[in-house]
């Protein structure tokens, strides 16, 4: 009886126990091969730099440097904000105030506004050469010299946006930030005014109020002086003598002008020369183009071969151009040589240069690399970086300076214009103040010995007040011995 039991349950396993497949037939399909053909590109973006804050406390913020104006800070640089010093209370609390483009007689700067100031076509009508930091209004082309047509409009001190200097753009060029721009009162704006009266009445020519608090600075080697009057006319001769006397009598030594007209080629060049002065002759290329300058050149070749040349230290085709958006590199590159041979035909042996923001060579070095230039001019403008105090103003132009001479060869970079405005809007750290404009000015005179120009020489009345009402607010006279 077990075994059959046992039999049962041997028959039952062995029948639970699955048979193993027999493969008869083994097909494998023929391998194919797909290629995928992927194009790609790389692009080169000229990234602006950051900026960050470090507080006292440890706690940071970054903002993005403006690159279209004269003061782009190529590198990631640190700034210490001291929240306990109280600030000057700003002429007009603005932090995020987007100013118009800006041009650039005057040069030109940096953070958070862009140059992409719109400016106005040339008109019949005589107005001076508008230089502003921001972004200024394109000049008028320049006038006969035989005539006193009102002048034409200059370059900007800022840069200015790339062009308008710097704030103009609202728009995709303007950096985010997170900083918070110090505003205590707005009753600095009486009491600039009250000072401006003030130190007006103190100084012989008209012109001089406004000028810079009365303080005891050692003079720059070069000041910017521009023979045009409040109504956006000419000056006089006789206001022209006067000026020129007072700025000899500062123990200033070189001049800058930004053009040909309202008596720069005739009262101006005999007067500095009879007062032993040296004079950087402007020709204003305008909105109209590279071309727009050739009359000027051809004025400057006829004063030279008549009078000589030695009143000239420097002769700088163009002021800020580029970053105006005048002309382009390329016109530049096309034209500058051709016009550097024209002056050394007509006799003439001294430096030619353009004149530009730190920002535009940076962005552009064969501007320096692949031109004649005999020596490199920035505009470098502490004011539009809004991550400079104006303490530390000298520091942010000769880092500029250095910054560009690396990228040109080791060509000599000198500083053309610079300065500090007394009364606008705040920017960042910048608090437009006399107070402010001092301690910047002196900043920029101890980290340069001096070996600058300082723009400029009275508060210029007949610019627009830009984007952020400074163009007006540079002059310094006053702040020299």
């Amino acid at each position: 009886m077990i075994s059959i039991i046992y039999t049962f349950f041997l028959i039952n396993l062995i029948a639970a126990v699955p048979l193993p497949a027999i493969i008869t037939r083994y097909h494998t399909a023929e391998a194919v091969t797909q290629t995928i053909l992927k194009t790609t590109g790389t692009t080169t973006v000229w990234i602006a730099p950051v900026g960050i804050f470090v507080n006292p406390d440890g706690s940071s913020s970054t903002s993005t440097v403006w690159d279209g104006q004269w003061n782009t800070y190529p590198v990631t640089f640190t700034s210490n904000v001291n929240k306990g010093a109280a600030a000057p209370a700003p002429t007009t609390p603005t932090t995020t105030q987007e100013p118009a483009p800006e041009p650039t007689t005057q040069a030109p700067a940096l953070v958070q506004p862009t140059t992409t100031s719109i400016a106005p076509p040339p008109t019949t009508e005589t107005t001076p050469p508008q230089p502003s930091t921001t972004a200024a209004p394109p000049p008028p082309p320049p006038q006969p010299e035989t005539t006193q047509a009102a002048p034409q409009p200059q370059p900007t001190t800022s840069s200015q946006a790339p062009p308008p200097p710097p704030k103009s753009e609202t728009t995709q060029n303007q950096p985010e930030t997170s900083y918070v721009a110090p505003t205590t009162s707005t009753t600095s704006t009486t009491t600039t005014s009250s000072s401006t009266t003030t130190q007006g009445s103190q100084q012989t020519p008209s012109d001089a109020k406004g000028a810079g608090l009365n303080a005891n600075l050692s003079p720059p080697n070069s000041i910017v002086y521009s023979p045009y009057a409040n109504d956006h006319g000419c000056k006089s001769s006789d206001q022209i003598n006067e000026d020129l006397e007072f700025i000899a009598s500062k123990g200033i030594k070189n001049i800058r002008s930004y053009g040909t007209d309202c008596g720069s080629l005739t009262t101006v060049l005999t007067k500095a020369k009879q007062l032993g002065l040296t004079v950087n002759q402007g020709v204003w290329i305008s909105e109209a183009g590279i071309d727009s300058a050739d009359d000027q050149i051809n004025q400057i070749i006829s004063y030279g071969q008549q009078n000589g040349w030695d009143i000239f230290n420097l002769i700088t085709f163009g002021n800020e151009a580029i970053n105006s958006n005048f002309i382009s590199i390329n016109d530049m590159l096309k034209k500058f040589n051709s016009v550097k041979s024209k002056l050394q035909s007509a006799g003439y042996q001294g430096y030619v240069t353009t004149a530009e923001p730190p920002a535009t060579f940076i962005k552009y070095p064969q501007l320096c690399t692949q031109t004649n230039m005999d020596i490199v001019a920035i505009n470098p403008h502490s004011y539009f970086n809004e991550n400079i105090s104006p303490e530390n103003s000298g520091n942010y132009v000769t880092s500029q300076q250095s910054q560009v001479a690396s990228l040109c060869n080791g060509k000599s970079v000198w500083i053309t214009e610079t300065g500090y405005p007394s009364q606008g809007s705040t920017l960042g750290l910048n608090v437009p103040t006399l107070l402010n404009q001092k301690i910047a000015i002196e900043s920029i005179l101890k980290e340069t010995g001096g070996d600058c120009t300082i723009l400029t020489t009275y508060n210029d009345f007949w610019k627009d007040p830009g984007p952020y009402g400074i163009e007006q607010y540079f002059g310094v006279i006053n702040l020299f011995n």
